[in-house]
């Protein structure tokens, strides 16, 4: 049987400076429709990227769950170091009202709530601990799941994931293409005890640049179902706005429909953890 867990990863719950940096792109382009486009993106910024109930909708009308991965980022601003730039200005505060609500009622409705690890938690029991402490706090139980910001991975995370009390990481996998990490399809248990890593196979990004795209998911889903394994799918929240990521809402109901043809099931990763058919070896 072919197993799904679909995932959305939460970077981002508004657009702020993307509304200029994409404005001067199109304008080198040429593009001037998409560049009064972006500038107009202003006056609704707080909506641009907010498509919880876009996302909500496929999923019930495919009766389907998923799991998001919310983010706690602190990481400073330094004005002469670029990098932190994109990580800090932007960034939502977990505890807005409306992040608070739509948190409280994905996890009353049957989606899981995870964290999305901080850009530096990665190396950092303390922040872990301490980002993790805050979103049980707002949904009122444990968090057992976790994937970490751009896919950030040491030696040491796997150890510092399961020292902060999560029981699973999905941060396995590639952010530049599809497939699996060092040829590594089933979910594995690094620490050899039950913590469990479920690698991600496929990402939104990534899909959308792969030509050819349908034969290799249906090759990707052939060695899932060969190994017992579970097929992670993440699609990040603000690419269902059409007019900036054309195709992408298609795409995700694209390998839905086509997952279906494999009649597959589909669950939250916190419940394929504790499914004893998903096959688990160590790494």
């Amino acid at each position: 049987m072919l197993k799904v867990a679909l995932t959305h990863d939460i970077d981002r719950t508004s657009k702020t400076y993307q509304y200029l940096t994409h404005f001067i792109k199109a304008l080198i382009k040429k593009d001037f429709k998409s560049a009064i486009y972006h500038l107009s993106t202003y006056n609704n910024r707080n909506s641009v990227y907010w498509n919880f109930d876009e996302i909500m909708s496929i999923e019930n009308y495919y009766g389907v769950k998923s799991t998001f991965f919310f983010l706690i980022e602190s990481i400073p601003l330094k004005i002469i170091d670029y990098k932190t730039w994109q990580l800090a200005i932007g960034r939502y505060d977990i505890y807005e009202p409306r992040i608070v609500d739509i948190i409280r009622y994905l996890d009353n409705n049957g989606w899981e709530i995870g964290l999305h690890g901080s850009y530096r938690s990665f190396k950092s029991l303390d922040l872990l601990n301490h980002e993790k402490r805050t979103l049980e706090e707002i949904v009122g139980h444990k968090i057992i799941g976790i994937r970490q910001h751009y896919l950030n991975l040491s030696e040491s995370s796997w150890i510092i994931q399961q020292n902060a009390g999560f029981l699973y990481d999905t941060s396995f996998g590639y952010n530049d293409k599809i497939g699996f990490k060092d040829d590594i399809i089933s979910a594995f248990r690094p620490n050899n005890n039950e913590f469990t890593v479920f690698p991600m196979a496929i990402m939104d990004f990534c899909y959308l640049n792969t030509s050819n795209r349908i034969d290799k998911l249906k090759k990707i889903i052939g060695k899932i179902i060969a190994n017992r394994s579970v097929l992670v799918i993440n699609w990040h929240n603000n690419v269902y706005n059409e007019k900036e990521y054309p195709g992408y809402r298609n795409a995700y109901v694209e390998i839905i429909e086509i997952c279906k043809s494999y009649d597959a099931f589909f669950d939250t990763l916190q419940n394929f953890y504790y499914d004893s058919d998903v096959e688990k070896g160590n790494y």
